[in-house]
């Protein structure tokens, strides 16, 4: 499918470089110096003294050591282990063990971070184009709003591109048939929708009235009765994230009212392969001591489908593998529609930049 120019079909779809991403979650990066590869680059993450979160392109420039293998953290700087090179948090090299001038050569790419919350935010492209603002608002999203309650903790790789995940996220019409009755009572996929367009936030509402709850749902949600009104919205936010929140009211009078949120920060990793990183926003306490087990196992599900499809798409290329969509798409094609205007204003920059 080309958008401006750009071929958005998951399975080769190109993501904006100029956007944040999740890098990691808060409580991953320690005082011992962790490899990640995100949009396609080596990168080193650890913590200063004073707990400050870096990260820095994971090669020693003098002879091509990754930095995080068996590097040694002196103070605030990284030693490399092969020959003792060190650098400092802002990937300028700072001492040379065996003598001669610090060159400005000598340095590695350092990603500018955000900490919020329990996640890392890193800034894939180009240092001067930075911009907070275009971090989701995390007390929008409940992760650090007044009254809610926030849960990190599980992170998945899926291998297969990552417009599969973001769009496999904003689609409801998967959930009857891929999910087998675990979280819906089967009447999810035909159930009449509305598509809103905020910006670069797509959302696809439902709404549901007196439903039997499934039994997986409603022990997550501490829910007492068998039967609720939902309000399912489903919003991806281009490109970076995507928010499954349901609100329930159950039936009766004085039924219990819950705000849950499923919030996957979706990170690049390759053309082939992404990052999940999943957290829980309620606005009550979760006592479901099995919660991201139970989520785990859910999720899998959309892993396994995705990486299938991408394993195939390579097979066969883009000429035997075209996609028909459908009505239920229209969350989808907006998002692609909104990322591709990204890339493609991204690329436009990047070429006058060039003359």
């Amino acid at each position: 499918m080309i958008i401006n120019g750009i071929d958005m079909q998951p399975g080769n779809a190109p993501y904006p470089r100029n956007h944040w991403y999740v890098a990691a979650f808060s409580n991953e990066v320690t005082r011992e110096p962790m490899h990640r590869q995100l949009f396609g680059d080596p990168v080193v993450l650890y913590r200063t003294e004073d707990g400050e979160p870096v990260a820095l392109f994971d090669r020693c420039p003098h002879r091509g050591m990754r930095l995080s293998m068996g590097g040694t953290l002196i103070g605030d700087n990284i030693q490399c282990s092969y020959h003792g090179i060190q650098f400092g948090k802002n990937g300028r090299s700072c001492l040379i063990p065996s003598g001669g001038a610090v060159s400005s050569a000598l340095s590695v790419h350092r990603y500018p971070l955000k900490e919020i919350g329990g996640w890392i935010w890193a800034w894939a492209g180009d240092p001067a184009a930075m911009d907070e603002r275009l971090i989701p608002d995390h007390e929008e999203l409940g992760l650090t709003a007044k009254g809610f309650y926030s849960y990190y903790g599980v992170k998945l790789e899926a291998n297969s591109n990552y417009l599969f995940s973001l769009e496999n996220l904003v689609d409801a019409t998967h959930i009857t048939y891929l999910h087998h009755g675990l979280i819906d009572s089967g009447n999810v996929a035909s159930h009449p929708f509305v598509c809103e367009v905020d910006g670069s936030r797509v959302s696809m509402i439902r709404e549901f009235k007196d439903e039997i709850i499934a039994p997986m749902v409603a022990k997550t949600m501490h829910l007492q009765t068998e039967r609720a009104d939902r309000t399912l919205e489903l919003t991806s936010y281009a490109p970076n994230l995507c928010v499954v929140r349901t609100r329930f009211i159950e039936t009766g009078e004085g039924g219990t009212r819950r705000d849950n949120r499923l919030i996957f920060g979706i990170t690049p990793v390759s053309r082939t392969k992404c990052y999940q990183f999943v957290c829980v926003a309620n606005d009550y306490e979760n006592r479901h001591e099995t919660l991201f087990d139970d989520l785990r196992f859910l999720l899998m599900e959309d892993v396994v489908a995705l990486d299938d499809i991408q394993r195939l798409y390579d097979e066969l290329g883009p000429e035997r593998a075209p996609e028909v969509s459908i009505r239920a798409d229209e969350g989808q094609i907006r998002t692609r529609r909104i990322i591709a205007a990204q890339v493609a204003a991204e690329r436009a920059g990047a070429a006058i930049a060039a003359e």
